[in-house]
């Protein structure tokens, strides 16, 4: 969705966009892809925008002086809530002379929020990971649903209902990334209004220290290289699918996966896609090859050390298939650690 976003304020509005990638880990798949597609960025590493609040202006400030930008778009990691409290009141109290805030917008993925909703009740949620889901719902002025072309009309009906249950002040618009569907619309919104000024949420912090505690996070690269040509597509699509097996055969839950990878004739990257257990490609994926370079990324409902032990066998067993063999690994796994923002206002 980002890189979406940021090709139409090129393209159609001639904006200078820049773009701020964040992750608990220091691997980030996003960055290179942000990268690959030329735009300016700036990482906030080992925590999120708001724990590290600090590191995030510092990269707004850096990314300003750098680039000049009419737009910078920032993407929290995806465990995150309580950001108008903790990213855009600080904003607009200590730094409205410098930026201008858009509608805070929230992506739901339609593909898999009516799965959530079964599992935690995210009306009335009981398990921590049902209330971090609703809080993030509930905070945004703009809910953008995605990936509405991986879903029938009954369930996406299904879907805004769910939503505007939650958030009944949001304004709610159906969207894919992948097709571009009102994207032009979302790219509108977003350049002619900005934040209007409200009541932060309430939000438990021990609720959603427990919910985050639940995921285990990793974050990879390696290269694969082969005597022979390595029809990529077949191979990403399959280290993809086998790692996801894995994780779900020992009861965990894939929250998201996703891989970049390249050649010296091209990048693209992976994603896996819960619903329909298969895998998507953003870019062009590069012709085949005798070798290539792949950072990927995890967040999961397992530990983290089962998450990287699913991950070296499942790429253990894909180098195998291909008469390939891998090199340079390097990994790390994790629990985020207890959420500590910088600041919390009650007011944007």
């Amino acid at each position: 969705m980002m890189i979406n976003l940021g090709r139409r304020l090129v393209e159609k509005h001639g904006r200078r966009v820049a773009i701020i990638t964040n992750d608990q880990g220091d691997v980030l798949v996003d960055s290179k892809v942000v990268r690959d597609f030329g735009f300016e960025y700036a990482e906030v590493l080992h925590g999120c925008f708001c724990c590290r609040f600090p590191e995030f202006i510092t990269s707004v400030h850096e990314i300003m002086a750098k680039l000049h930008p009419d737009v910078v778009l920032a993407e929290p990691v995806g465990s995150c809530t309580d950001l108008l409290a903790t990213v855009y009141a600080p904003l607009r109290r200590y730094y409205s002379g410098e930026i201008t805030l858009a509608p805070y917008t929230v992506l739901v993925d339609a593909s898999t929020v009516l799965r959530y909703h079964r599992k935690y009740d995210l009306l009335s949620p009981k398990d921590p990971l049902g209330s971090l889901l609703s809080w993030q719902i509930k905070e945004a002025e703009i809910i953008a649903i995605n990936k509405v072309d991986l879903v029938s009309a009954e369930n996406l009906a299904e879907v805004e209902n769910l939503v505007r249950r939650l958030n009944s002040e949001a304004e709610v618009l159906r969207t894919s990334a992948k097709t571009g569907y009102n994207l032009d619309v979302l790219t509108d919104m977003l350049l002619s209004r900005e934040h209007k000024p409200r009541p932060t949420i309430e939000v438990d912090y021990d609720t959603y220290g427990t919910a985050e505690a639940k995921l285990g996070w990793f974050n990879g690269s390696w290269k694969l290289s082969s005597k022979h040509k390595l029809k990529l597509e077949n191979l990403i699509s399959d280290l993809v699918l086998e790692t996801a097996k894995r994780i779900e055969d020992l009861g965990g839950l894939v929250v998201h996966l996703k891989v970049s990878f390249w050649t010296g004739e091209g990048s693209a990257k992976a994603s896996y896609v819960l619903t329909e257990e298969s895998v998507d490609f953003t870019g062009t994926v590069p012709p085949p090859s005798d070798e290539v370079e792949v950072i990927m990324n995890i967040r999961a409902l397992l530990g983290p050390e089962a998450i990287t032990d699913c991950v070296k066998k499942a790429l253990e067993a894909v180098a195998l298939k291909y008469d390939a063999e891998y090199s340079g690994w390097v990994a790390s796994s994790f629990k985020p650690s207890y959420p500590k923002p910088y600041y919390r206002l009650p007011q944007t």
